[in-house]
């Protein structure tokens, strides 16, 4: 009877370890908390910030779940995430703010409300879709991000740090027959840091000159009342400077138009004055000597500034031709 007893015991062992083994391989799906990765929109100039929308992304929004051999997720299955922060949006060093719009995938199918629940689980569900329990490997949840438009902001770096807490509750394991063979529950929260830099840009309108035509140096009329637009950054002080053209005098520095290899000397000055406006130190104009809003830049407004030009009489009449010269404008922050 012992020789019988142990035979049953060693079948009945063999059947137990057998189950066992299938069991066992079916791994278990866990979820936890994890640092996240940040969210920069990298740098972008100011008049880009307040005209177009910008796009970010982070792969890890700070939850992490191993994977499951066999795994489906159902519609009592569940992933929420609710995100605040005690900011409206990214805050720069002046106190401006950029709002921004958070999305659960790559599309704006899915937006999240700051303050609500949002659901990445169940069937047919985010979660699903990236795999997060069905392998291989550890999987972690993306978020995806859009600036809005019509922020006039300065330049600076602007940051935001939103909480995000998670709440899972799911099927972690599927066993013969489809039965869970357990729920994989848990909660907590991650933070993830949002950024962008800000650039200094302007926006500049700047019409041709032209002095017409003339028998004589004498006969061209002075150029007056032209002026020149520029829309820099919010907040920006800066200087505008008119380079001497490709062909300047080596010494005075007039100056000149070219026809071929005749010269038709001329220049630009500031305002209605005769101090001539250049490229280097104190023959630049500052952006606080505007004619039409002094000052820093505005940002979604824009700044005058007045010249004149001649051409010198003190020269002798070139051949007849077109002279033409080319003079480059530059705004220094």
């Amino acid at each position: 009877m012992r020789h019988r007893t142990g035979s049953v015991q060693v079948r009945g062992s063999v059947g137990l370890y057998g189950v066992g083994l299938l069991f066992c391989g079916q791994a278990m799906a866990a979820c936890s908390v994890v640092s996240t990765v940040p969210a920069s929109f990298g740098s972008i100039s100011s008049m880009t910030v307040r005209t177009a929308a910008q796009t970010s992304s982070t792969t890890n929004s700070g939850l992490s779940c191993t994977s499951a051999l066999i795994s489906l997720l159902v519609s009592t299955d569940h992933f929420y995430a609710t995100i605040t922060s005690p900011q409206t949006g990214m805050v720069g060093p002046t106190g401006d703010v950029i709002s921004y719009t958070i999305y659960g995938n790559n599309s704006t199918s899915y937006p999240i409300t700051r303050g609500s629940q949002f659901d990445f689980g169940g069937a047919g569900g985010i979660a699903q879709s990236i795999g997060l329990i069905a392998g291989p490997g550890a999987k972690t949840v993306p978020l995806y991000l859009s600036s809005i438009t019509g922020s006039n902001v300065a330049a600076g770096v602007y940051t935001e740090t939103l909480s995000i807490a998670w709440v899972w509750n799911y099927c972690s394991g599927i066993g013969l027959g489809g039965i869970c063979l357990g729920r994989d529950t848990g909660s907590g929260t991650a933070s993830l840091t949002v950024s962008m830099t800000v650039t200094n840009d302007c926006q500049i309108t700047a019409p041709n000159i032209s002095f017409g035509s003339a028998p004589v140096v004498s006969g061209f009329t002075a150029v007056s009342g032209q002026t020149i637009n520029i829309a820099c950054t919010k907040g920006s002080a800066y200087t505008v400077g008119l380079s001497d053209g490709q062909n300047p005098v080596s010494v005075g520095g007039r100056r000149r138009m070219v026809s071929g290899g005749n010269y038709l000397a001329y220049d630009i000055f500031k305002s209605a004055g005769t101090t001539r406006w250049g490229s280097v130190g104190a023959a630049r104009r500052a952006s606080s000597t505007a004619e039409v809003n002094p000052g820093n830049g505005l940002g979604n407004g824009s700044q005058v500034y007045n010249y004149n030009a001649k051409v010198y009489t003190d020269q002798p009449t070139p051949p007849a031709g077109t002279y033409l010269d080319n003079v480059v404008l530059d705004v220094g922050f």
